[in-house]
């Protein structure tokens, strides 16, 4: 059977690297683990990968090495290509959804160690804008729910982990930051709020 593998991180999207995971956490058997690790390579069944032949098994055992290697951590640039569209990094907390709030604040006081790659592609959605060049200048494009699910969706299905996982530490660094960004932006825009009832009550009573 001619099975075929990704050979280094740059072939890793963010969904397999979020089914990755797990298998390369648990303690098993080292048989157990490959079969499993190629489940997730290959998407195929265990009844599929154990008639692989014997001279394959050895040569896909060399093809996965890489992934007892560190994975690059470097943030090359803040702005990246995929599929034909550009997205841009950015900590602006005023920019969020509401959606994209809860999610961040339920990431950011969550106990559980893997919360961060397990919800990698909403994360990276909040915090890597989709932009486009207009007149030699880049600009953030109005997100939507609409486009929020389709970004996270590119990310997670295209987005190699060789680059989200650089942007993945950067968030993990500056947590708290991006929580003190985001309690900021919505004390301001409360305060802008009462301020615009205030004005609509004031100019209500004068009109009277």
């Amino acid at each position: 059977m001619d099975v075929t593998i990704p050979t280094s991180w740059k072939d890793i999207n963010i969904d397999t690297y979020i089914k990755l995971v797990p298998v390369l956490e648990t303690e098993q058997e080292d048989i157990t683990r490959v079969i499993n690790i190629l489940c997730v390579l290959t998407g195929k069944k265990r009844e599929e990968i154990k008639e692989i032949q014997l001279t394959d098994y050895h040569k896909l055992i060399k093809k996965m090495a890489f992934l007892f290697t560190e994975i690059p951590t470097k943030l090359e640039s803040k702005r990246i290509k995929l599929d034909g569209n550009y997205y841009e990094f950015k900590l602006q907390a005023e920019n969020l959804l509401f959606g994209e709030y809860i999610n961040a604040m339920e990431t950011l006081n969550s106990k559980n160690e893997n919360v961060v790659i397990e919800n990698l592609d909403k994360i990276l959605a909040s915090i890597c804008r989709p932009v486009e060049k207009k007149f030699g200048k880049w600009k953030e494009k109005k997100m939507t729910s609409k486009l929020l699910q389709e970004t996270v969706k590119k990310f997670r299905d295209k987005m190699s982990i060789a680059d989200a996982y650089p942007l993945a530490v950067f968030f993990c660094n500056h947590s708290k930051e991006l929580m003190t960004n985001i309690q900021t932006s919505l004390i301001a825009q409360a305060e802008k709020i009462t301020k615009e009832v205030e004005m609509d009550l004031v100019n209500g009573a004068g009109g009277v």
